[in-house]
């Protein structure tokens, strides 16, 4: 392989970065207050959280500024919410964004599907392509740590991995993991980033993310909007109404995910750990670290007050900004509910250990 037009591609990427700085990882300005700021602190069953804490915790105890907070957290037997809060109270410190955002919902989706194709399950879900090549660019620039890119080699050269229509139109060499029915079930996991499947034969299995092909995500529910289609149930039912357009709506899309089979069940976040309902949240690592622990202050679909003690376990392509989240509500036809009408104004704080 001639390896000079792939160096010549890095160097002209991380001048990209330093000239126009995308790449660069803004700094989260967090102002020290008391607790009597977090609206509704007093009343939320924080003991539900515990769960998701120490799943957070797990990972967090690696990094020194966690590691006794964690300690204490996993040594101490909480009999109840009140025991838990007092204990949040005087080992963490919480400080404000001082900023509003949008807050949306996801959930894990179930459907019907096979693991070899038949007459009623002809869609392929695919597992990661076996040309398709990950360059981790803080290897070549300590400026760039944490920025990843995805293609595959043409002449010599890196180029950008193909695209949702590419792949569908077999250019990835990549094998089907899974079947499904409608473009729509893959596409819905896609967005979500899971799924259970649920085989002829009555078992449960998951489709979990593996990665993606590189490319910008780009939300159909804008373009559905605008002809009075807004919930996940009708877009889903307009996408396998109009095959031909929804699959045209589909390809403005690029991003295509990539998924790998498993027994659990469970949804697994970023993070590495499995998400807990209505206490897991996805957020923009570029501002708010993953395992964070945070106050969500903002409005359920029903309009009630969600106040309540989350942690930061995921991440997502739509996710982006500094107060930006996607609450996770779960799985199943219930979570759909809830996850597709979720579009609230709000904001959180974050909790950090005193020592």
């Amino acid at each position: 392989m001639n390896r000079f037009p792939f160096y010549c591609f890095i160097v002209s990427f991380a001048l990209a970065c330093w000239l126009f700085k995308p790449c660069s990882h803004p700094q989260t300005a967090l102002t020290p207050v008391g607790f009597e700021a977090l609206n509704g602190f007093e009343d939320d069953e924080v003991i539900r959280a515990l769960p998701a804490l120490k799943k957070s915790c797990a990972v967090l105890k690696k990094r020194a500024e966690w590691k006794k907070f964690c300690k204490k957290l996993n040594n101490k037997n909480f009999e109840n919410s009140a025991e838990l809060r007092a204990f949040i109270k005087s080992e963490m410190r919480p400080f404000a964004v001082g900023q509003t955002g949008l807050f949306t919902g996801y959930f894990k989706p179930e459907m019907e599907g096979a693991l070899e194709k038949t007459e009623k399950y002809t869609v392929p879900v695919l597992g990661v392509p076996a040309d398709m090549i990950k360059v981790d660019l803080g290897r070549f620039y300590p400026e760039l740590k944490g920025k990843t890119i995805f293609g595959r080699v043409k002449n010599g050269e890196i180029v950008p991995y193909f695209t949702r229509r590419e792949i569908e139109s077999g250019k990835a060499n990549a094998a089907a993991v899974a079947w499904v029915k409608h473009k729509a079930d893959l596409f819905t996991a896609q967005v979500q980033g899971s799924t259970v499947l649920v085989l002829p034969d009555g078992r449960r299995i998951s489709l979990h993310f593996a990665g993606h092909n590189g490319h910008s995500f780009y939300g159909i529910g804008r373009d559905l909007a605008k002809k009075g289609i807004h919930s996940m149930q009708a877009i889903r039912k307009w996408l396998i109404e109009n095959p031909r357009h929804g699959e045209k709506l589909m390809h403005k899309n690029k991003r295509y995910i990539f998924f790998k089979t498993g027994d659990d069940t469970d949804a697994v976040g970023s993070m590495g750990v499995a998400l807990t309902p209505r206490r897991s949240l996805a957020v923009d690592t570029d501002f708010i670290p993953l395992g964070s622990f945070l106050w969500l202050d903002t409005v359920a679909p029903d309009g009630a007050p969600l106040r309540r003690l989350m942690t930061a376990q995921d991440t997502g392509a739509a996710i982006k900004g500094m107060v930006r989240g996607d609450f996770f509500w779960g799985t199943g036809e219930k979570a759909l509910k809830e996850a597709g009408r979720m579009k609230s104004k709000g904001t959180y704080f974050v909790l950090k250990p005193k020592d």
